[in-house]
């Protein structure tokens, strides 16, 4: 970019200052996946008659941290994703910690394995986070079990991990929709 010739060298070129309700919008599109998040929570854990809500809970937290993290790492930065693991710990009586460790360990699988992973095709895609998902459950499953010293049953940890394999798909969808909506609200 050429300087303005009627400036003098030592002016700053002014840039456009972004008003108070444009520095908010781009806050709240940074902020949307965890606000989701937030909201899922507290719609999920609230005494209303949903049902499946407490099975459906860790699989749509953890397709979302996945699919954010992998696609846009802005939007879930690991201090929100260790905070909303925090409050789901704290929601749903589980011991404080487990749930922000989960998150955290998808959210760090999502980022290391974006630049490989970005090029793929969907499927191949979904095969990685089903691997994932799985982990992830089994290792819910393995924790509860160290923290009751007693080995408990491992079919609901499995059907956590193919609630989460299932929903992937249409969170998927629905998310790269808004991600498209993001990335064309945010070009000047």
């Amino acid at each position: 970019m050429m300087p303005d010739p009627s400036m003098s060298a030592w002016e700053p070129e002014i840039q456009p200052r972004q008003t108070l309700w444009q520095r908010l919008d781009a806050a709240a599109r940074h902020m949307l996946p965890s606000i989701f998040i937030a909201f899922i929570i507290i719609l999920f854990s609230a005494p209303i008659p949903l049902p499946g809500a407490a099975e459906l809970l860790p699989a749509i937290v953890i397709a979302t941290v996945f699919f954010w993290s992998f696609w846009r790492p802005s939007g879930m930065p690991s201090v929100a994703v260790f905070i909303l693991g925090l409050f789901m710990d704290l929601v749903g009586f589980t011991p404080l910690g487990v749930s922000a460790f989960i998150l955290l360990l998808v959210h760090g699988v999502g980022l290391y394995a974006r630049f490989g992973l970005m090029r793929l095709h969907f499927l191949l895609v979904w095969g990685v986070f089903s691997l994932l998902a799985t982990a992830a459950c089994l290792l819910q499953w393995g924790l509860a079990c160290l923290f009751r010293f007693h080995m408990l049953d491992v079919a609901p940890a499995l059907f956590e991990a193919f609630l989460c394999i299932g929903v992937y798909p249409p969170l998927s969808a629905l998310f790269s929709w808004v991600f498209h909506m993001l990335d064309d609200k945010e070009e000047p």
